[in-house]
Order: structure tokens, then sequence, then C-alpha cells
């Protein structure tokens, strides 16, 4: 089978957007043809040699008018030469290359793992054959044609450190970029409730600035940390690349997620592969959860019930017997070659 796989980013070593490379990757070793189109590109060393990047250009300058040309002249190129077209996740790739397909006579399936369903998503959904997505938060249009299958973790990638070091503080991780809708506030908050009681603690919170009006949020954040005297236990680390980021999880005791309810972050399940429980207000976890749901899901932007269940876990001394269970989950219902056998067969 020949593919070409449309997508925002190829960059092994992008904060944001690295996990896409592992994606290409592991589905060129499945395929025997790949080709990529991509906004924008950076390090693409390792990828098999049936993988063609074409990139819009972005990485040299914002340009969208070179950047639409650029996105003709790769379809082009590529249209006649596959099988099938596959969009991950933003909903106009499927708009614009929808006309082509429709002539060339190419199937679409498209990746998509959000909540919100605007008209980009509700086109999107019309050019598709197939929406394949994460959870059925994930995809919120009622469809003959939505398939939920998994996150799609790499499980050989984000994986426990079998020598991991101990160590006497609570090592806490929250990954994720810099907005409000992350509620990094409540973290921060409870840290501080935590300090209180003499918990020994470090947070470090790990996400990038995409947009320039999230720097607001990223100095509000700076000021609540001075102000609850926690700049020796909060740490705000800036965006990492993957590879550090895998490092800051497996040197991690437990991960906290802030989102509200919707489809769940991905970051979630990649702490869970680490073997790291991961405590969360987004109920689309729950199904993951099992038997720990009650320890594991606390109430949103409620700081105080955060920091009791933080402790709470913290002395349970279930840590390590909670981290194995969230692994087997992720490696039976969301790691990567699931995802991407899903795919295919979506063809």
């Amino acid at each position: 089978m020949k593919l070409l796989m449309i997508t925002r980013k190829v960059d092994k070593d992008d904060a944001q957007a690295g996990f896409t490379y592992g994606w290409v990757k592991k589905l060129g070793e499945k395929v025997n043809e790949l080709k990529v189109i991509c906004l924008e590109k950076g390090n693409i060393e390792g990828l098999p040699d049936n993988v063609e990047v074409f990139s819009l250009g972005k990485e040299k300058g914002k340009n969208k008018i070179k950047e639409f040309i650029n996105f003709q002249r790769g379809v082009l190129k590529f249209i006649k030469q596959v099988d099938g077209v596959f969009c991950h996740q933003n909903p106009e790739y499927t708009i614009l290359i929808a006309p082509y397909a429709k002539f060339f006579k190419k199937k679409i399936v498209c990746f998509y793992g959000h909540k919100a369903v605007n008209w980009r998503v509700r086109l999107m959904h019309l050019f598709s054959n197939k929406v394949v997505t994460s959870s059925e938060g994930g995809f919120q249009i009622d469809s003959p044609k939505r398939k939920v299958i998994s996150q799609g973790i790499d499980t050989d990638l984000f994986k426990p450190d079998v020598n991991k070091e101990k160590s006497e503080k609570l090592r806490i991780i929250a990954v994720g970029r810099i907005s409000p809708i992350k509620n990094y506030e409540t973290l921060i908050n409870a840290s501080k409730i935590l300090k209180d009681k003499r918990l020994n603690l470090i947070v470090n919170i790990a996400g990038p600035i995409l947009l320039e009006k999230q720097k607001e949020y990223l100095n509000e954040l700076k000021n609540l940390i001075k102000e609850k005297e926690l700049e020796d236990q909060v740490h705000l680390l800036g965006g990492t690349i993957q590879s550090e980021t895998i490092k800051l999880y497996q040197n991690s005791d437990l991960s906290v997620n802030l989102c509200p309810t919707g489809a769940p972050d991905k970051v979630g399940f990649e702490a869970m592969a680490c073997e790291i429980p991961v405590l969360a207000c987004n109920h689309s976890y729950l199904k993951n959860f099992g038997a720990y749901s009650d320890q594991l899901l606390f109430k949103e932007k409620d700081s105080e019930d955060l920091a009791e269940k933080i402790l709470n876990l913290y002395q349970s001394n279930q840590l390590e017997e909670i981290g194995k269970f969230l692994r087997k989950q992720v490696i039976e219902y969301h790691n990567l070659d699931n995802l991407l056998k899903g795919i295919i067969e979506c063809f």
C-alpha cells in the first residue's frame, strides 16, 4: 500500500509535535511507500527510506500564499502515486485535499481528537471516508464514518526506566503547552497546600508557549509561584524535546493533568506508558483508571481536592502498583501499533 499523509510538522525534536515523527516512522514501516506533506519540517533523521517528506516551507518563514502554492505542488507530485490520503488532526488538510481526492478517486481517512465541532470539522466529516479518533469525546459527530481506536502512544519509546533513582521528595510532572485551559494555577495552589502540610515535593511544569498572548498567562503563573513562596518547589521548564519529556516522566513519581473533560489529553497516556500514575479531572480517563478511579480523579479547578488526592496517593504506597496497571492499559488500548493498523484497515 502507498499512502499520502498530511500533517502540521515533522520534527523529532519539537516540543509539541515530536510525537508526529514517531507516527510517520512507524506508518512508513507498515506500508510500501509513505509520502508526507507537512507545513514545516525539522529533524527527520532516522525515517525509513520509503518515506518522502515534502514541506510547505514554514520553517523558512511564514508566508501563507507561498504555503498554499506549495501545497498544490506537493499534492500534484504525490496524488497519482498513492492509494489513499491520511489527514492528521487539522480539518483544513481534508478540505484542501478533497477536490484532488475526488477527481483521482482516492479515499480520505482522517485522525481527529478534539471536542470542538465547527464548520471546518463538519466539512472534514463530509469530505472524508472515515474519521478515526481516540475516544468518544474526541470526535463528537455521531456518524457511521467515526471509528474509535486509540491515542496512539509509542510504548517502545514511552516506557519506564528500570534504573530509576529513588528520591526523598515526591516528584510531580505536568506536561502541556502554557495556556489557561491547562489550569496550572490549580496545581500551584495545591503545591502550596502540600508544602504547608510539610510534604517534601518538587513540581515540574514542562510546556512551550505557542501563541504570543500566552506569555501573559506564563507571567501570571510566575507571579503566583512567587506569591506562594514556591520558587524551590515549582519549576517552569519551558518546552522540552520528546527525549527530554520522556526522561521527565521516567524520573517522576506521578503526573497531574488539569485539562477539563473532553477528549483525553495525549500526555496523560504518555505518562501512564512510563508507569507513572496520572491524576486528572477529565472524566474521559475513567475507562483507563479502572479500580483506581476514585484515587486518580479530582475535581476540576479544585486545589484542595487535588492536594488531598496527591497526599492520599503518596501515603498509600501504591504508586508503583498503579503505574504498572496504567502502563498495561496503554499497551492494550492505546498503543501506536494498534492505531496505525486500524488506520490502514480503513483503506
